[in-house]
Parts: C-alpha cells; sequence; structure tokens
C-alpha cells in the first residue's frame, strides 16, 4: 500500500490544473482539480467492479451454500448411523454374553 499511497501523492501533487466540469442535465458546471477527477473516476471504477464481481459470484456462493448443506446432512446421518450401529452391537455383545451364561447352566434329566 506505501507505494501506491506514494504514487497516489506525487500525481496529486503533480496534477493540480483546474478543470470545469459541465453537467450536463443539470445547469450546474464546478470546477476541480485534474486529480480529485482522476481519483474520483477511480474509486468509483474499484467500486463497480466489485459490484459486478460480487453479482457475478453469486450462484458460485450458492452452489457453495447447497454444498454445504449437504455436507452438513451427510455428517448428521452418518452420526446418527454410527450410533445406531453402536447400539447394534452393543445388544449382539448382550446377547452373546446372555448365550453363554445359558449354556453354562446345569441342564437337569427328569427320569421317566
Amino acid at each position: 500500500m506505501i507505494p501506491f499511497a506514494l504514487v497516489v501523492i506525487v500525481f496529486s501533487a503533480v496534477n493540480r490544473e483546474l478543470v470545469t466540469l459541465d453537467l450536463w442535465p443539470l445547469p450546474n458546471e464546478i470546477t476541480v482539480p485534474v486529480f480529485t477527477l482522476v481519483l474520483a473516476v477511480f474509486i468509483v471504477g474499484f467500486l463497480w467492479g466489485g459490484i459486478v464481481a460480487w453479482v457475478s459470484a453469486g450462484s458460485t456462493r450458492r452452489h457453495a451454500r447447497n454444498a454445504q448443506w449437504r455436507a452438513d446432512k451427510a455428517e448428521r446421518e452418518l452420526r446418527s448411523l454410527s450410533n445406531k450401529l453402536d447400539d447394534r452391537e452393543r445388544e449382539l455383545r448382550n446377547a452373546q454374553r446372555d448365550d453363554a451364561s445359558a449354556s453354562k447352566l446345569p441342564v437337569t434329566t427328569n427320569g421317566g
């Protein structure tokens, strides 16, 4: 920024001549230094370019929001399925433990 600021300062110091602007539809005329006019044109062009870039990137931002929403939804679904899987594995371990303890019970036979 410092080199740019130096260029602006030097440009402003060198171009101090006055220019009269006729604001055509209006009956007014204004007199401004050349550097003011040039800097104003650059600032307006910069702002206009920023607005155009922002508007033209609207579809890209929308696609990015949609992709983020889908990714968040997929992560929530993955977490939910992971929790269900953990619950089923826990149930399976408990069932296997119950089967193992049931097979260790003494078997009684009724004599007939």
